[in-house]
């Protein structure tokens, strides 16, 4: 009697769960800002930063399989800037190259929607040559077909040496 009183349960609950909708995402990813902050630490110091993304296609990241057929300035997927506050202003610091790789986030080859958050960091003997200052981080991503996604700038945080 008990479980006549649920069969009725299962029906319910498989319809609920097939009117779940697919988000639809443009196939251009698009990021938005995580966090950022800065840590020191006895060797290197780093900057942590998480970025927010969107991707209708799911063709992010790159693996071993990706890379021998993409030329060398073609073969970083992430490109990060930091920049130091100088009066009103922030400079970019060109001498040195934050650009990296970050993995495949969809190990099967079906395209689909996806999202969700990178985490980054950035690392360096002395950022600023151990000068504490306010900086940011401007930011972009590319997907395996070379669609850029919009660039973002991270809000001011402090990097503070002890």
């Amino acid at each position: 009697m008990l479980i006549r009183r649920f069969n009725f349960l299962i029906p319910f609950c498989l319809l609920l769960a097939a009117c779940q909708t697919i988000p639809e995402y443009p196939a251009i990813p698009s990021i938005s800002y995580g966090s950022a902050y800065f840590q020191e630490f006895p060797q290197t110091d780093y900057i942590f930063l998480s970025v927010n993304f969107k991707d209708g296609d799911g063709d992010l990241g790159l693996d071993s399989e990706d890379l021998p057929s993409r030329d060398s300035a073609d073969r970083f997927n992430i490109f990060p800037v930091l920049l130091r506050k100088n009066g009103d202003t922030y400079d970019t610091l060109r001498e040195i190259s934050y650009a990296g790789t970050f993995p495949r986030l969809r190990e099967s080859s079906v395209a689909g929607p996806i999202e969700g958050t990178l985490q980054y960091k950035l690392g360096s003997l002395n950022f600023f040559n151990e000068d504490s200052s306010i900086a940011k981080i401007r930011i972009y991503i590319r997907d395996r077909a070379g669609n850029t996604s919009n660039i973002i700038e991270t809000p001011p945080f402090p990097v503070v040496y002890k």
